[in-house]
């Protein structure tokens, strides 16, 4: 799943100009498993955090920035959820999947503008689908 570390990962090394080949030989690590930490299919510990940062030359906390924001609405979103179940239960007919929360993550990540052409090119699918 797409995260905000993720997004800042991929970032950082298109900044760099370094492949996630180039990534991974400074992190002694497979490039699969620095692939994987771009993806959100895996989060990296702590320590291979601070490592990635100094490879980017960033702070270790450059890489956690929208982290806060995630947990905070992820944890309102519960919040409300619970207070709105029985409004949404008419609305709702299973849970979020793991695409559907991906693609929040990167439509977060879009400025207003390509939010809004996004928004109109699935109204147009909607649209052709009836």
């Amino acid at each position: 799943m797409y995260s905000m570390i993720s997004y800042w990962l991929k970032y950082y090394r298109h900044e760099c100009g370094l492949t996630q080949q180039q990534v991974a030989d400074r992190l002694k690590i497979e490039r699969s498993t620095y692939t994987y930490y771009e993806t959100g299919k895996t989060k990296p510990d702590i320590n291979t955090l601070i490592k990635i940062a100094k490879v980017f030359n960033v702070s270790y906390t450059a890489l956690l920035k929208g982290v806060e924001e995630e947990l905070e609405d992820a944890i309102a979103e519960i919040h409300s959820g619970a207070a709105q179940e029985d409004e949404t239960q008419k609305y709702r007919t299973h849970a979020t999947t793991k695409y559907e929360v991906e693609l929040l993550f990167v439509v977060r990540n879009l400025n207003p503008k390509q939010r809004k052409e996004v928004m109109n090119l699935a109204k147009e699918l909607i649209a052709e689908k009836d």
